[in-house]
Order: structure tokens, then C-alpha cells, then sequence
């Protein structure tokens, strides 16, 4: 089969022969009908910000498609049915896997981090993240759910819990931020204040919902977002960045008390305000970690429903060998995607 991989020795992807994956005990082959791609993956193949734990290793963690073939011990799926699935593989057994709270898995093994993900024909992935895909959505779209979706609903409706009318910032409005925009939208904020460094970016989130655009290019975003709001600043700020410097903006944002909902991942190392201000302004600073099982079925839910317009969200389909030109296009804003999907 055809699979776009990542070496550790060189920058890039390389799209090449890959050997058939097999299904084990409890396993599923899915041929991937959509991959989405993610920074993640631009972090692994050309930034080498994120390690792999082997080399070389097939990119990609968003998919759907159609089950292929089913491992032993695996009841109540069939070949032929339309699916998507978790990104991740977890323990099973560990506290967090036990509550249902998969993506805080100690142990948990990432599809295209730590085993082949989706960017191939077929891939391998556990029955028990499986996920039925209704027909009535299409494979790109069904293809993002689990990471760029999932991910800005659970941040949103869990962490934060937002509330109608409450305020919002929401700091980077890429993928997963853009999505953020809709459900603050979509949970009655009275105000939905979009921060972001590109145009295209800021006008996408108006459409999805933003009452207000602060170009962070300026600096000192926090300042425009307190103007807009009498010196009060927002109830909630969500950072969908992962940079230290936009933490501590989104943590001059939020009024008193306010909430700070930490989407984004880096290696940068974030400190506290000294301890009069935060707790004199009880501060809630709050990490979302990707999604849970159940936010990825209450968000098809939504969408089977009508309930979920995400016809903005898949900004461009590309044929599987054209990975490395989708790479391009990913680190280059070019068209200033939301996600673009590869299409084996």
C-alpha cells in the first residue's frame, strides 16, 4: 500500500510502499477513506519539536474510512461498515482509562507518534476507539471530528462549561481554534473576542461567530481585549496556541474572577502571577487535553442532528501523494486552511 512517512534522519515526508497493516486480537484494519492533517504533524516532519517513537513512521492521527478487515475477538462491527476513530491507543487499565478520560492515558501509544497513523491506504487502530460514521457525513468531514473538533468542544462545554452569556477570548485561530469560535458561538457567549496574528485567520473566525478581532500582531492583546470589555476583561480565555507569552496575555484577558482554558501544547515553561494577583483575582487556570470518547459522540450527535454546521471546516482535499505539497501548504498558511485532509 501507498503511505506518506516521516524519517528521523531527514526533514520532510516522503510518500512510499508501506506493508499491509494486520489486525490482532481486539484490532480493526480500516481502508482510510480522509486523514486530516494537524500542526502536530508539521511539528514531527519538518520542526522536529516531536519526537516519534520509531523511524521511519506514518504520519497522521485524524481519519476515517471503511473497516476492512476485523482482528479475532472483535464482536458487533462489520467489513464494510463507515468509520472514524480515537487518534490515540490507550492502557485500558489506568485510573484515567477506567473514567473514561482516554486522552490523560499515561501509557497511551498515538496514532503517527508512536505506531502508523492514517496517512496510508489502511491503518491499524483498536475496535474499541471505533466510532460509527452515519452517511449523511461525509468522510472528510468525519475524518477532523476526533482531533480538531473534539478537541475545541471539550475545552469549551467540559473544561470551561461555558455559560450563555458569558464572555470569550479565544487566542489562536487555526484548526482547532476556529472550532472553539463556533461552539463559544454555539454555547450563547454574549461576546467572542478572536485573537490571532493573520488576517485570513481573524475574517475566518467572524464567520464562525466572533463578535470582535484583535490583531495580536500588534502586541499586548489583552490591552485591546480589556478596552473592549469597559477594563473588565472576559469570563473565559481559551489559548489554542501553546506559547508561554499567549498564556500570560490570555491571563491579563479574563476578568475577576475568570477562567483560562490552556488548549495548546509546546515546550515552553509558564509561570503564575505572584500570588496576590492570582488568588486575589481568583484566577482559574485550566489545561484541556484533546477530547474524550464521549465528546467525540456528542459531537457527531450534533452534527447528525443539524445542530453543528462544519461546511467551513475541511478548507482543502488532497490526493495521498501530494502529503508533502499539503505539508507546504500547512506551514505556509497558504489559503489560510482550517484543516486540510489527504484523500488516499
Amino acid at each position: 500500500m501507498r503511505a506518506a512517512r516521516c524519517y528521523a534522519d531527514r526533514p520532510g515526508i516522503m510518500v512510499e510502499d508501506a506493508a499491509e497493516p494486520v489486525a490482532g486480537p481486539g484490532e480493526v484494519v480500516v481502508a482510510v477513506k480522509a486523514a486530516g492533517l494537524c500542526g502536530t504533524d508539521l511539528h514531527i516532519a519538518r520542526e522536529r519539536s516531536v519526537p516519534t517513537a520509531k523511524s521511519p513512521i506514518t504520519l497522521g492521527h485524524e481519519g476515517a474510512g471503511v473497516i476492512a478487515a476485523l482482528g479475532a475477538g472483535v464482536e458487533g462491527w462489520s467489513v464494510g461498515e463507515r468509520v472514524t476513530f480515537y487518534p490515540s491507543i490507550p492502557c485500558g487499565t489506568c485510573r484515567s482509562c477506567r473514567h473514561g478520560r482516554l486522552s490523560l492515558c499515561p501509557g497511551a501509544r498515538i496514532l503517527g507518534m508512536h505506531v502508523d497513523g492514517t496517512f496510508a491506504e489502511a491503518v491499524c487502530v483498536p475496535a474499541a476507539g471505533l466510532v460509527r460514521l452515519p452517511e449523511a457525513v461525509s468522510f472528510a468531514v468525519g475524518a477532523i471530528l476526533s482531533d480538531a473538533v473534539a478537541t475545541a468542544y471539550h475545552a469549551v462545554a467540559k473544561r470551561a462549561a461555558l455559560a450563555k452569556g458569558e464572555t470569550v477570548a479565544v487566542f489562536g485561530c487555526g484548526g482547532v481554534g476556529y472550532h472553539g469560535v463556533l461552539f463559544a458561538r454555539r454555547a450563547g457567549a454574549a461576546r467572542i473576542v478572536a485573537v490571532d496574528t493573520t488576517p485570513g485567520a481573524l475574517e475566518r473566525a467572524r464567520r464562525a461567530g466572533a463578535t470582535d478581532l484583535v490583531d495580536a500582531s500588534a502586541g499586548e492583546p489583552s490591552k485591546a481585549i480589556r478596552a473592549l470589555t469597559s477594563g473588565e476583561g472576559v469570563d473565559v480565555a481559551f489559548e489554542f496556541v501553546g506559547r508561554a507569552a499567549t498564556v500570560v496575555e490570555a491571563m491579563r484577558s479574563v476578568a475577576r474572577p475568570g477562567r483560562v482554558i490552556v488548549v495548546g501544547v509546546g515546550p515552553d515553561r509558564i509561570e503564575l502571577p505572584p500570588l496576590l494577583a492570582f488568588v486575589g483575582k481568583e484566577l482559574a487556570l485550566i489545561g484541556s487535553m484533546g477530547s474524550y470518547r464521549e465528546d467525540l459522540e456528542e459531537v457527531l450527535a450534533l452534527l447528525v442532528a443539524g445542530r453543528l454546521d462544519l461546511a467551513g471546516s475541511v478548507t482543502s482535499e488532497l490526493p495521498l501523494e501530494d502529503a508533502a505539497v499539503a505539508l507546504d501548504m500547512l506551514a505556509s498558511r497558504k489559503g489560510d486552511p482550517v484543516r486540510l485532509v489527504l484523500k488516499p
